[in-house]
Formats: C-alpha cells, structure tokens, sequence
C-alpha cells in the first residue's frame, strides 16, 4: 500500500519531468530550425574564405560577365561552396536554384536564403512539376538559374536531361563549373558530399559558354548533352 502511495505522490513529479523534457526537445527542434541555416552559411562563408582559390577562366566570364542571365551547371557534391563562390563573384546578380522536395531540399533552401538566393522544390525530369515551373518563370524574370545536372537523387555525374530542356525553354546559355579540393572529406551519400578541408587549394574551371538547344529534337538535344558531359567530365573522377 505504501509503495502505491509513493508512487502517486511521485506521479506530479513525473509529469512534470516530462512536460519540461517535450518541451525542451521542441525548443531543440525549433532552435535547430531557425538556427542552422544561419549559422550553417556563417560555417560555409567562413571555410570558403579560408580555401586557397585559383580560377581558371579563359573566357573571362568572371572578370566581365555576360548582361543577360546564364544557368550555372556543377555536379551535386560540388555544392557546399558555390554558393559563397557567386555572391563574391558575381554580386548584383539574382539567383534561384533548384533544390529537391525533400527533407534534405528544406535545409539547403533556408541555407541559400541566407545568401540572398531563392529555392525552386521539384523536380527538373518532369517538366510540369512545381520546381520546373517556378524555375521558368523566376529565369524569365531575369533570374540567374543553378543546376546540379545529376540531382538531387542521382546517379552521381549522370547528367539528367531538365537542365538542357530548362535551357531550351528559356533560349540561354549553360556555364558549367568544375571544381576540385587538394584535400577534402566525403560524406556517405549517393553522391558522396565533398566538403573541403580549411585552408586547402581550391581549384574552379570556367568552362565555355554552352548555346541552349535551338528546339525540342534529339539531335540538338543530344548535342547539348555532349558538350555539358565533356565539359563536366573533370569533376567526374572524384
């Protein structure tokens, strides 16, 4: 009888134990919603201005950059510095990126709003999904468009085919960038992230300006895709 009693008495206690512990874990969750893509874009600004950056640009396109939008093309693991790598040398311009619908996409997406750039959730394969249309009409609004050809769930550097119909769509050029790291971590995703070591050597290639396919047919189409595979192709090895 006793040990009843104790344990009712103990039962407010209890209650109350767990009251606090929900709450605490919500406050994580909120903590960690709110606060990760801040600080996770003052991590990523600050690793970036640690690399040791060499650009390799024969057709200037970073010294003098076009008027008129482009679409950037880098493979998915590629991505963790690009952001920065823009806002330092392309400032003034606007950007949208297309980022995948999952759990995943929701983080990347409030990560890039921190750097000013907006975050179309979709699909690039299927041309009526959302992300597809709100790229459409941001890059007809005189957006600057990022592409990760082989996302956002792969296979790692197997080129889908929504940028070069994006491209074809809005009549304008691809710019593919390549970038390596003298060292580098991988993480065990389906792409295998990279995130570079501080302080490392960091190497970008400006590939040439790629013309958008002038319609619809295989073979313009196919064209396109060579051109970006072959201009892709350093990165493919790593």
């Amino acid at each position: 009888m006793r040990s009843d009693l104790e344990a009712e008495e103990n039962r407010p206690e209890e209650r109350r134990s767990q009251s606090l512990g929900s709450w605490l874990a919500s406050r994580r969750r909120s903590l960690r919603r709110n606060l990760s893509p801040v600080l996770g874009a003052f991590l990523v600004q600050r690793l970036t201005e640690t690399l040791r950056l060499t650009i390799e640009d024969p057709q200037g396109i970073v010294s003098h950059p076009p008027q008129e939008p482009l679409i950037f093309a880098f493979w998915h693991n590629r991505l963790l510095v690009m952001p920065a790598l823009y806002s330092r040398h392309f400032p003034g311009r606007r950007l949208v990126a297309l980022v995948s619908a999952s759990n995943d996409g929701e983080l990347l997406s409030r990560l890039l709003s921190q750097f000013g750039f907006e975050a179309a959730r979709g699909s690039s394969s299927r041309r009526g999904s959302l992300g597809f249309r709100t790229i459409l009409r941001l890059g007809r609004e005189g957006r600057d468009i990022a592409v990760t050809p082989d996302g956002p769930r792969g296979p790692r550097y197997r080129l889908q085919d929504g940028i070069l119909q994006i491209a074809q769509l809005l009549g304008r050029s691809i710019l593919p960038i390549t970038c390596s790291f003298s060292r580098k971590s991988e993480l065990r995703s389906w792409d295998r992230f990279q995130i570079p070591h501080p302080f490392c050597a960091c190497h970008i290639q400006v590939g040439a300006l790629i013309a958008p396919p002038k319609d619809g047919s295989l073979t313009e189409l196919t064209a396109c895709r060579l051109a970006l595979e072959e201009a892709l192709s350093r990165d493919a090895t790593g």
